[in-house]
């Protein structure tokens, strides 16, 4: 599968001392990318959402760690175990929901005891071959997310036609992985393959990430893209213009209830009122066998200035309302069409 962009969202430098993401949150005005040299910096950074998207954040994530521990000038096992282990829980609290941001951290933790275990002993460890064995590791955690979102995009192609018509919620594309994408790899691949797919972009409140971002993607990308406001969908659905509805996934619960960007129930309800397959495609790895049901995912909240304030000149709501903004919410398992991962499709 060829390459979407001349960049991608997260980047490790060759030394592995410094992670340069695109700054996202001032998409689609200004490409802007910015680097991170402390963890501090990356907090923000995911936090911010200036690097965003399950994938990707787990990708920055584990980066950002390897950076962290090759700056880190101490060579005694004990400091450098205490900086490791501050940087990881200092990165895993930016944000509650996405799974990929934990998976990921602990994932590095693994291979770090594993090290030590090889080692014997806490005295006979190198913090240098340490080093390079954590920064291999955060380049194997993307060049697998890449592998991944080529098996999804392969997987997913075979729910489309030529000509179909595809509503997205969010961004779940190029940006918001290592590569290519979850719900827009099938997109991407069905364009190269001549398939000419017809996209309508959600704009998706509250932070407009299908208008800022995914419509930007799609149109670098050469694809048909209508972008629509949310309260849309169900006059265009029922306008026969949508043959199949597809997003991505932040977490999927053991029993396939999914968290994805506030806004996904609701048109997972319209899809079945109208006869719409909805697919949630993302990696493995967001499945979470350890959250039985999705009443068991923290939802996060975000500030209220992102409905009141943040896309206008001036408040266009009474000052002091109260706001309620939910970042994500929960798509039952029953409403999924079919769950499109790189392990295959698997329909209830």
């Amino acid at each position: 599968m060829e390459k979407i962009m001349e960049f991608d969202s997260v980047e490790l430098s060759v030394d592995g001392r410094e992670v340069v993401i695109l700054d996202q949150t001032l998409l689609p005005l200004d490409e802007k990318f910015v680097t991170l040299t402390t963890a501090e910096d990356a907090f923000d950074a995911i936090r911010l959402l200036k690097v965003r998207g399950a994938p990707a954040i787990g990708i920055a994530a584990a980066s950002v760690l390897a950076m962290c521990m090759n700056r880190f000038s101490g060579d005694d096992s004990a400091p450098f175990e205490r900086e490791f282990v501050r940087v990881k829980d200092l990165l895993c609290s930016a944000r509650p929901t996405a799974v990929n941001l934990k998976w990921a951290l602990e994932r590095m933790e693994r291979r770090y005891r594993e090290y030590c275990r090889t080692c014997g002993n806490t005295t006979s460890i190198s913090t240098d071959e340490l080093r390079r064995a954590l920064t291999q590791e955060a380049r194997d955690i993307k060049r697998e997310d890449i592998s991944m979102c080529e098996s999804i995009a392969e997987n997913g192609l075979t729910l489309l036609k030529p000509g179909c018509g595809i509503l997205t919620h969010c961004n779940a594309g190029h940006l918001a992985v290592s590569r290519f994408g979850t719900a827009l790899a099938p997109v991407y691949l069905a364009q190269q393959r001549g398939y000419a797919p017809r996209v309508f972009a959600d704009e998706t409140r509250p932070l407009l990430q299908g208008a800022r971002l995914t419509a930007y993607e799609l149109m670098k990308a050469g694809v048909d893209t209508t972008l629509i406001c949310d309260n849309m969908a169900s006059l265009v659905m029922s306008r026969g213009e949508v043959d199949a509805v597809m997003v991505g996934c932040d977490r999927v619960a053991a029993n396939g209830d999914v968290a994805n960007k506030i806004g996904t129930g609701g048109l997972a309800i319209l899809a079945r009122y109208y006869g719409i397959p909805f697919y949630v495609l993302g990696p493995s790895s967001t499945i979470d066998m350890n959250c039985p049901t999705g009443r068991d995912i923290i939802i996060e909240e975000r500030p209220a200035y992102e409905v009141t304030d943040m896309h206008y000149l001036q408040p266009r709501a009474p000052l002091g309302v109260k706001v309620y903004n939910p970042a994500f919410d929960i798509t039952p398992a029953a409403l999924v069409t079919a769950l499109v991962t790189d392990k295959g499709i698997f329909r209830r």
